[in-house]
C-alpha cells in the first residue's frame, strides 16, 4: 500500500494504575487487571483491522498483552521489547525511548495520568494515544478501545500527520528544567505518607493546563475558576491559602472541597509561575520533588509539548483506505 508510515505501533499497559491510596481515602474506582486485559483484546483487534506490521510491547510482570493475544489469529508479529522489568514508571519511560528508536509510527499507553507522563518523559517526538484505566484522567482518552486500536495503527499507516501537540508544563529549579507534567503541578505543605495527593488545605498552588470544567483532580481547581480564558493561555496558576475566595471543585472521585483561591495568573507560552519553596511539589497527583528554600522553583507551559493523536482525522483516514466496499 502506498503512503505507508512505519507501519509499527508500542503498547504498553500499566498493571498499577488505578489501585493508589485514593481508592481507600476517595470514592475512586478500580480496574482490575482483566478488564485491563479486555481491553487490550480489543486494541489488538483494531490493530487487525490495519496494515501494521509490528506491535511492539512491554513484558509486565502480569503479562497483559500476552493475555490479551491469547487465541487472536493476529496480522501482525506481536514482539516483546527486550527492557527489564522494574514494576516503576520507568519501565513506561524505558519502552518509550525505545519505541522512539525503533521508528514506531504511535504509542498506545493503557493507565492514567501518571502513565501518559512518564511516556513522555522517554519520548517527546512519538504520537501518543492514551486510553484511560487510571484514578484521575485529565489526559487520556475516554474511547471505546476498538477506535484506539484503529486509529493508532491509522497514524502508523496510511495517516502519518494525524496527530497534534498538547501543552505540557516543564518544571524549573533555578535555570534549569527538572522534570515535567501534562496536566498540573502542585505545590503541597511538607509531609509523610503516600504519594498521592487528595488534602486541598496542604495545596499552597497549583499550575494546570485544564482550563474549563470537565476534570477531576487537582487540575479542577483551575478549570473551575469560572472566569473567561484570555487567548493565547495554555495554563493557570493559582495560589491558595487560608484567606482566599472560596470555590467549590471535585478534587478527586466522589469528593467535592471548598478551595481557597488567593490569587490567580494566566500563562501563555513559556511564562513562569512561581512555586512556593520549603514544600513538596506534586506532579499529575502524585509527590515526586521536595523545593528546598536554597533554590527558585517555577512551572513554565510549553505549547510544543506532546504530540498526542487526533482520533477522527486517523479514523477517517481507515476509511479511506479501503480499496473498494462489497
Amino acid at each position: 500500500m502506498e503512503g505507508l508510515g512505519s507501519a509499527s505501533v508500542g503498547l504498553v499497559a500499566n498493571p498499577e494504575s488505578s489501585k493508589d491510596i485514593r481508592r481507600v481515602v476517595t470514592y475512586a474506582s478500580t480496574v482490575p487487571n482483566h478488564e485491563k486485559v479486555n481491553r487490550l483484546r480489543r486494541v489488538l483487534v483494531g490493530l487487525s483491522a490495519t496494515a501494521v506490521q509490528t506491535v511492539y510491547y512491554f513484558p509486565d510482570a502480569v503479562g497483559l498483552v500476552p493475555q490479551a493475544a491469547d487465541r487472536l489469529a493476529l496480522p501482525f508479529a506481536l514482539v516483546p521489547l527486550d527492557l527489564p522489568v522494574t514494576g516503576t514508571a520507568e519501565d513506561t519511560s524505558a519502552a518509550a525511548q525505545a519505541l522512539t528508536a525503533l521508528g514506531a509510527g504511535c504509542l498506545i499507553t493503557l493507565g492514567g495520568d501518571g502513565t501518559a507522563r512518564a511516556a513522555v518523559k522517554g519520548s517527546r517526538t512519538l504520537p501518543l494515544l492514551p486510553l484511560s484505566t487510571g484514578t484521575n484522567n485529565a489526559f487520556p482518552l475516554l474511547i471505546e478501545p476498538t477506535l484506539a486500536g484503529l486509529a493508532a495503527g491509522s497514524v502508523a499507516t496510511v495517516a502519518p500527520q494525524s496527530w497534534g501537540y498538547r501543552p505540557l508544563l516543564e518544571v524549573w529549579r533555578n535555570d534549569e528544567c527538572v522534570d515535567l507534567a501534562l496536566v498540573d503541578v502542585a505545590a503541597v505543605a511538607a509531609t509523610l505518607g503516600g504519594r498521592a495527593v487528595w488534602e486541598i488545605e496542604r495545596v499552597r498552588a497549583v499550575a494546570t493546563t485544564q482550563l474549563a470544567p470537565g476534570t477531576v483532580g487537582l487540575s479542577a481547581v483551575g478549570g473551575h475558576l469560572g472566569l473567561p480564558v484570555p487567548q493565547g493561555t495554555l495554563a493557570v496558576g493559582v495560589t491558595l491559602g487560608p484567606a482566599g475566595a472560596i470555590m467549590r471543585a471535585p478534587i478527586a472521585p466522589g469528593t467535592i472541597a471548598d478551595v481557597p483561591v488567593l490569587d490567580y495568573a494566566w500563562l501563555a507560552d513559556g511564562a513562569a509561575f512561581a512555586l512556593p519553596s520549603g514544600t513538596v511539589l506534586a506532579l499529575d497527583g502524585e509527590r515526586e520533588l521536595v523545593a528546598r528554600d536554597d533554590a527558585r522553583w517555577s512551572v513554565r507551559p510549553v505549547a510544543a509539548g506532546v504530540p498526542v493523536v487526533h482520533i477522527e482525522p486517523a479514523l477517517l483516514a481507515c476509511t479511506r483506505a479501503v480499496d473498494s466496499y462489497a
